[in-house]
């Protein structure tokens, strides 16, 4: 027995004796196999293992917007990138280990085959941590350190994806074009075209990236990325209008069987892939119809609706189209952006007609839903604006005139009046009868009944619905969707007693000891007789407001729409109606212009004799007779407004410094600018948030005595006299007065600010420490907490390298939710202070005047 003891002891004393002798500087069969084997099944192994787990996770967890190009690869959005930091720094941590204890690197040549692969897993993890700089290091080194082996190829597919990313195309497209030239390996042929058609995808080269994605799945296997790559290959050749090959991508999709979003959005996009020459609509057709009776499809009626509009816009049926979009728009129940989209068509539907007023009904549907990130929001905000801009004045004229015909026939207007009157009181009667029932009733329906009920061209002023609508709008916009019922301004309804609450602009209040009743206004001509311009100083009042719609409609329909004809029309009527306003000339060169964009010789040449003979020494005429002269004057105006845009916005958000650094700049870009009065005074109010009271007040008299006859110099003179009486006037004489710097190459404090009645500081600092550990373990970062003043004690992570690092960790804080959840709901203030700062910081006890140096020299929007 202690034989066969001592016979296992010397056994193992052996074994253990040869493994220590695998030494890494030796490279005989031995040591290798030692060191690959070590390296395969222990670090690199798990490393691997961690990176696939995290892969599949955040490809599970992706949803695609299929109402954009999906991405070809699914990566982590930034808050899914700092929740995966613990498993990429383990990942960097084993790899590092593999790497350190097991390469063979003799005589220049690598003899652990897994050091290579080492080193790709830990730029992956690099990469999906988002710290694309120190990935690019590591896939650099691959490239070059192992350039006769195919992981090269790997290691530069990684680098033009990284730089991808970075938005760095020029240097993606030299890498790829350096893959390109010496020959992808087999292996790595469907990643890299792939990887090429994503690059022409963002560049919106699409005839490319169709070309490139094509021949990646020629060699795709995995049938997860072949669905990807069908459906992506699908949406390129519907964007080309290609509708055949769209269709038949789309139903390999639907082969293919992926989940349920893919496999519903594939038929959808099938739907609206069909051609009208192909004479399948039937099919189509049919299959939409079963989708809507089944019950799992509910929430996908809006997307089923939108194909079904589709295919009736192909086939010619507008009106059928219209009614499927909006009933798309109406049963929407959890997707804003199909909403926004079905909205969208509708309003460029009514656009392209055109039909501005139904249109600017649509556009500003879309608007309150359309996510800001759609790529077409831009394009849509603008249209919308300038269509309300055009249909509020086309209001206005339509308003005004139907008042001024009720000033000019007294039979009209008494008719027209007695008639409000009796429908208002028929109004009374049927809500008293509605509130003996104890019935709800819907008063914004009521009176579209009643609108509708009475002779309605869409021009007399109380009962125009396009007016209603507006007005529905903007109720929407100040109070949500409220349901319709009595006194629902009140929360809480219990405590009214009363039918009506505070209609004093509607209603007289007759008072006796014990009652008190209230009388409609609206149940009285005078009510509706205020309204009327029935004398001369309210009738100039109504026509002034007409000229000036009719102006603007003109420029809006010819600069915003290009629609020259009713540009014309708009002109043309302010001139005929209104021949002495101060407008007209400025119509007349309007008509030339617009003549020359038609091509209209006789037009032309009317305005312009009509400019040169009754107004030889304007500025129109000069411009008509030397072309360059408006172009200079015009284009330098245009660039010092943009420019003064800038910098009135830098003092809207309060960044003074920034402000005043401009304005000084302005006087060496635009020498004598028509603007400078104004970048004078804004310097001035800037110097009131930043400096003294007296350098405020000095800054102030030197705007009026170098601007003597301008509006600031009235401005300026008013605040000064403010600041006799000893009134503030919104400034503060030493705001931000500590002198902080702001610097990148240096060390940087996050701190929390924490009200000193908040207990639980202790218990932050240990989250905090656990946060460190779980998500920054390769660092060491210090936590402490001390009160600043009696009411604020303030915690501190010290010490964060850089610039770079300072706002990474202050975004990971803010996102995470897992240790910090109780801290961040707090919604306390968070800041980074460099060393130099703080001390200052500190010692002045500068909440208030830190807060806005952060606020304005930190970029950490989330």
């Amino acid at each position: 027995m202690t034989k066969n003891i001592n016979i296992k002891i010397i056994t193992l004393i052996v074994l253990t004796i040869s493994v220590l002798s695998c030494s890494k500087k030796k490279k005989g069969f031995t040591h290798r196999a030692y060191q690959n084997t070590v390296s395969r099944y222990n670090g690199y192994f798990n490393a691997k293992e961690i990176y696939k787990a995290n892969k599949t996770r955040i490809y599970d967890e992706h949803k695609d917007d299929f109402s954009e190009i999906i991405p070809l690869f699914v990566y982590p959005d930034e808050s899914q990138s700092k929740a995966m930091y613990p498993d990429m720094d383990k990942i960097i941590e084993k790899t590092s280990t593999v790497i350190d204890r097991h390469s063979m690197y003799i005589k220049k040549v690598e003899y652990n085959r897994w050091i290579d692969k080492s080193y790709m897993l830990m730029g992956k993890a690099r990469f999906y941590k988002q710290e694309y700089f120190v990935g690019e290091e590591v896939f650099e080194y691959v490239a070059k350190a192992f350039k006769n082996d195919d992981v090269k190829y790997e290691a530069l597919i990684w680098l033009a994806r990284t730089h991808i990313e970075l938005d760095n195309m020029n240097k993606a497209e030299s890498y790829l074009t350096l893959i390109e030239e010496q020959g992808v390996p087999k292996q790595y042929s469907s990643e890299f075209n792939a990887l090429h058609a994503n690059f022409y995808i963002k560049k919106r080269n699409y005839d490319d990236a169709i070309t490139k994605l094509t021949k990646a799945l020629e060699t795709t296997k995995k049938r997860k990325k072949r669905r990807r790559y069908n459906y992506v290959l699908a949406q390129l050749w519907l964007k080309k209008k290609e509708f055949g090959k769209a269709s038949e991508l789309f139903s390999k999709v639907i082969k293919l069987k992926p989940r349920y979003d893919m496999m519903f959005n594939a038929k959808i996009s099938r739907a609206l892939s069909f051609d009208p020459e192909s004479g399948d609509q039937k099919d189509i057709k049919k299959m939409l119809s079963r989708m809507v009776k089944d019950g799992k499809n509910v929430e996908f009626l809006d997307q089923i609706h939108y194909a079904l509009a589709d295919i009736a816009f192909k086939e010619g049926d507008e009106p059928l189209g219209i009614d499927h979009l909006q009933k798309s728009a109406a049963l929407s129940v959890s997707n804003d952006k199909q909403k926004a989209l079905s909205y969208l068509r509708l309003g460029e539907l009514f656009y392209a007609k055109p039909l501005y007023v139904e249109s600017q009904a649509y556009y500003d549907s879309c608007l309150t839903v359309l996510p800001e990130d759609y790529s077409r929001y831009e394009t849509v905000y603008e249209r919308s604006k300038a269509l309300t801009r055009l249909v509020e004045n086309l209001i206005i004229v339509q308003e005004e005139d139907s008042l001024q015909k009720l000033a000019n026939d007294e039979g009209y207007r008494n008719k027209v009046i007695d008639q409000l009157v009796q429908d208002a009181i028929d109004e009374e009667e049927r809500k008293k009868a509605e509130l003996e029932n104890d019935n709800e009733f819907n008063s914004f329906d009521n009176n579209s009944t009643i609108a509708s009920n009475l002779p309605n061209t869409g021009k007399w002023y109380f009962y125009n619905n396009t007016t209603l609508g507006f007005g529905f709008t903007d109720f929407k916009k100040n109070w949500g969707n409220r349901k319709l019922e009595d006194n629902w301004r009140r929360s809480n309804k219990e405590t009214v007693a009363s039918f009506e609450d505070d209609l004093e602009d509607e209603s007289d209040t007759a008072s006796s000891d014990s009652t008190k009743v209230k009388v409609n206004k609206k149940t009285t001509p005078e009510y509706y007789l205020q309204y009327i311009p029935l004398t001369d100083e309210k009738m100039n009042v109504s026509h002034n407001k007409i000229i000036e719609s009719l102006y603007a409609l003109g420029n809006i329909y010819r600069e915003d729409f290009q629609d020259y004809n009713n540009s014309i029309k708009s002109f043309e009527d302010l001139i005929v109606r209104y021949d002495t306003c101060r407008y007209k000339l400025p119509s007349w060169y309007n008509l030339y212009r617009i003549s020359l964009l038609i091509d209209d010789d006789a037009m032309k040449q009317k305005y312009k004799t009509l400019i040169l003979d009754n107004y030889p020494e304007s500025e129109y005429a000069r411009i008509i007779q030397d072309p360059t002269y408006n172009k200079v004057t015009r284009e330098n105006r245009k660039r010092v407004d943009n420019y003064y845009s800038i910098v009135y916005d830098m003092y809207g958000d309060e960044k003074y410094s920034k402000v005043l650094i401009r304005c000084e700049k302005a006087k060496s870009i635009f020498a004598d600018n028509h603007l400078q009065d104004h970048f004078d005074f804004l310097a001035a109010m800037a110097i009131g948030h930043t400096n003294t009271m007296d350098s405020f007040k000095l800054a102030l008299q030197n705007v009026i005595v170098l601007h003597p006859e301008s509006e600031v110099s009235v401005e300026a003179k008013r605040i000064l006299e403010l600041i006799k009486k000893g009134i503030k006037v919104g400034v503060e004489e030493t705001v931000n007065a500590v002198p902080y710097e702001h610097v990148f190459d240096a060390d940087f404090n996050f701190v929390v600010i924490v009200p000193g009645k908040d207990t639980k500081s202790n218990k932050y600092k240990v989250d905090i420490s656990n946060f460190n550990m779980k998500y920054y373990s390769d660092k060491t970062y210090e936590v402490s907490n001390i009160f600043v003043d009696p009411l604020n004690q303030i915690i501190i992570v010290k010490k964060l390298k850089g610039y770079d690092a300072a706002i990474d960790y202050f975004k990971s804080f803010k996102l995470n939710n897992d240790n910090l959840k109780d801290l961040n709901v707090k919604g306390y203030q968070y800041l980074l202070v460099s060393q130099k700062n703080f001390a200052l910081f500190y010692k002045n006890k500068d909440i208030k005047g830190y807060v806005k140096f952060f606020k304005e020299n930190f970029e950490v929007e989330l």
